[in-house]
């Protein structure tokens, strides 16, 4: 039912729909508005808030869990703020050859990159898609991959964790008690309240934000497909071809990984400021077009597993596989070189649409090998399991990228706070633990035992790195918390694993406790929510 009190809405207002990446998620006719400034955003929130509405930001929509909305047609009292058309302005400040640049939340990936680069700066790992917005990559803690290679030194004003680690200062809505309204207010990063919005999550709206950004670089990306998973995930001998070799080598690498292939795709980026003779110079991101549409051989088999013959998903991992080795031929790209935003960017809207679960694993750099070896050992052992039952769940490519952790130490304010909330914010009591690990298992939607599959693996990925050797914590974005039936919905992981993993009940540093009370004083009234978020952050009824 619509709200009476519409006619006192603050400015122009529409209904739309929302679906999130993968398709999933959906809500149809939900009140929406696109605010032209801070004035008119703090208006519809303050009527939100009035009338018993969730104010949610809304970007490019891509995103796999339900932060900004639940599943289905409960979205009445839900107001959708679009800042993409409005709410995306870009400042940038050169210092010497690094600088800051302050945008607002609403600009694209793509679009800020682009603008960087521009000023001879950018940043040297990012997520994939142009088409994510700034504040939804910082609510998560979107990442690229990258570690320092053996004798690399940090770039002035540079960062090996995510995107949100770079955040110098910010801008976020928030409760002032004495006026009873939201109001805009400016967090430093030396300020202890920093630490819950720098990742949030999706429980609270940020404006704008400053970010230190290093001078731009060319670099080089390389794709092979000739390393087998076993070479590649091997713990014996001397190979200098394993994936901590490469790492070693360049410090940015990812593996991409289909069903029933034995060699994945891996791609390393290595700084290169100097044009390597034997590379393709490209001018301009999305560089393998292969990827980005759909071949009829592999949408014809997705059909035809889809009506009943999941044995042919052996036979779709190799055609998709088979597209790529023919595909980088092709286009003359198994070797590029270029400045570092149009070697990041390669994931198009257009790219087949999966869904995917999502774990960082933190440990120190020498167990990355150990690490990925066990992983891969368990998804095959798991993988053969469900064959012999002709069960195929997994019918995309694992996904693995490494970053570095998100060190205050790494920012150029002094005395800067850690994000909370953050997959790979530092474990205190660990020290040389110094690595994420992302692992990432993706098929097609619906596809039945999935959510099984998952659970399992999960359950298998919670208990085995734990301890002294490492712990998991949820890529926000992605899928966690499953039971057979669906993602999102295993209590003991919502209400145990995910707190537990940011130090809940923890004597010394619980961010968790920390981010929740914070977040809970700067929006007590849980404006800025969602049903998984209240569930997360316990809200009571």
């Amino acid at each position: 039912m619509e709200n009476s009190n519409l006619k006192d809405f603050p400015l122009g207002s529409y209904y739309s729909d929302i679906t999130n990446w993968s398709k999933e998620i959906s809500g149809s006719h939900i009140l929406t508005c696109a605010p032209k400034n801070e004035q008119e955003l703090l208006s519809a929130i303050n009527w939100a808030y009035e009338n018993d509405y969730c104010a949610r930001p809304v970007g490019m929509k891509h995103n796999w869990s339900p932060l900004t909305i639940a599943n289905g047609n409960n979205n009445g009292n839900v107001l959708l703020i679009d800042l993409t058309k409005e709410i995306k302005k870009v400042t940038i400040k050169k210092e010497g050859e690094s600088g800051y640049v302050t945008a607002q939340t609403g600009v694209s990936m793509q679009q800020l990159l682009t603008l960087l680069e521009k000023s001879k700066l950018g940043l040297y790992a990012t997520p994939a898609p142009g088409d994510l917005t700034l504040g939804g990559v910082l609510a998560i803690g979107g990442h690229g991959t990258c570690i320092p290679a053996v004798g690399e030194t940090l770039s002035e004003f540079g960062s090996y964790g995510s995107v949100s680690n770079s955040i110098s200062a910010l801008k976020a809505v928030v409760w002032n008690s004495e006026t009873a309204q939201y109001e805009l207010r400016e967090f430093k990063r030396d300020d202890p309240e920093i630490s819950a919005f720098l990742v949030h999550v999706g429980r609270a709206f940020i404006y704008e934000v400053t970010l230190q950004v290093p001078r731009n670089r060319r670099l080089r990306c390389q794709s092979f497909v000739n390393v087998p998973a076993t070479e590649l995930f091997s713990i014996e001998g001397d190979s200098q071809r394993t994936f901590s070799h490469f790492l070693d080598q360049c410090g940015r690498a990812e593996i991409i990984w289909f069903p029933f292939t034995e060699k994945p795709w891996l791609k390393i980026w290595t700084l290169e400021d100097k044009y390597p003779k034997t590379s393709k110079p490209t001018n301009g991101p999305f560089n393998y077009p292969f990827s980005d549409n759909l071949p009829v051989k592999i949408s014809d088999l997705i059909k035809k597993i889809n009506n009943g013959f999941p044995e042919l998903t052996p036979a779709l991992g190799q055609a998709q596989m088979e597209v790529v080795s023919i595909g980088l031929g092709a286009t003359i790209s198994t070797d590029l070189w270029g400045w570092s935003k149009d070697l990041l960017l390669y994931v198009k809207p257009t790219t087949l649409r999966v869904t995917a679960n999502g774990y960082a694993i933190i440990t120190k750099r020498s167990n990355i090998q150990q690490v990925l070896h066990e992983f891969a050992e368990k998804y095959e052992s798991m993988v053969g399991e469900y064959q012999k039952i002709n069960s195929f769940p997994m019918n995309g490519p694992i996904e693995i990228r490494v970053t570095g952790l998100d060190r205050p130490q790494e920012s150029v304010v002094a005395n800067a706070v850690a994000a909370d909330l953050s997959a790979t914010a530092p474990v205190d009591d660990k020290p040389d633990w110094d690595t994420a690990i992302w692992l990432d298992i993706l098929t097609m939607p619906d596809t039945p035992d999935a959510n099984k599959f998952y659970s399992e693996m999960e359950k298998w990925i919670y208990s085995h790195y734990s301890g002294d050797y490492a712990t998991v914590r949820v890529e926000w974005s992605k899928g966690w918390g499953y039971t057979e039936s669906s993602a999102w919905s295993d209590k003991q992981v919502i209400s145990q694993e995910v707190p537990k993993s940011f130090g809940a009940g923890s004597e010394k540093n619980d961010r968790w406790q920390h981010a929740h009370d914070t977040l809970f004083k700067y929006d007590p009234h849980y404006v800025f929510s969602s049903p998984l978020l209240d569930m997360l952050f316990e809200k009571s009824n």
